[in-house]
């Protein structure tokens, strides 16, 4: 067994022998370092994570809460629609299968159509919520690269008329009204000239 006092002196050996760090390496007293360009963003408000559960539970829920109100309320009523939609088949699937029992091929057709309605829920749900985790990715995205998007896009719309309709056989006699006004002015206008 070793004894204390050589298991001292090997404990002061070894504390002797650790490398300590040159005079060339000593660390200065730490200055104060300017903040990285990257802070000076506003960071999202949800982590990916957050954003892709929150939107699988309720579609359009991590779009609301980055700021995309309106991509949010489109997911939410997509889902709604589709959730109200494999209610209304299963109702009718549940009255075929009372009523007509005998009829497989109506049966067969609701249970299709459910089918069907359920994997778009599915499919709105998982869309919604992979667009919630790459929405937290493209957080800010103005800021940083300033390109605003009305820069790189361009529009497609459609206008709704509102108001009385004016038919198209009023509108061409108005028109052809103001050019035989017009002709007739130009007609006075030369026939002064030439009075003249």
């Amino acid at each position: 067994m070793i004894s204390r006092a050589s298991f001292g002196l090997l404990l002061f050996g070894l504390t002797l022998g650790l490398p300590r760090p040159a005079m060339a390496q000593e660390e200065e007293p730490a200055q104060e370092a300017a903040a990285p360009v990257d802070t000076v963003f506003s960071k999202p408000p949800l982590s990916a994570g957050g954003a892709f559960w929150r939107s699988l539970v309720l579609p359009g829920w991590a779009q609301a809460e980055l700021g995309a109100e309106s991509r949010g309320a489109l997911y939410f009523f997509a889902e709604s629609f589709s959730l109200f939609m494999v209610a209304r088949t299963q109702h009718r699937l549940a009255w075929a299968e009372r009523t007509q029992p005998e009829d497989s091929g109506l049966i067969a057709s609701r249970r299709q159509q459910r089918e069907d309605w359920i994997a778009l829920a599915v499919f709105w749900a998982f869309f919604a919520a992979a667009d919630g985790w790459v929405s937290v990715h493209l957080f800010g995205f103005e800021e940083r690269t300033g390109l605003q998007p009305d820069d790189v896009a361009f529009r497609i719309g459609w206008k709704i008329p509102v108001g009385p309709r004016v038919p198209s056989s009023f509108r061409l006699s108005m028109f052809y009204a103001r050019r035989a006004t017009t002709d007739i002015r130009s007609i006075e206008h030369r026939a002064s000239l030439i009075e003249d």
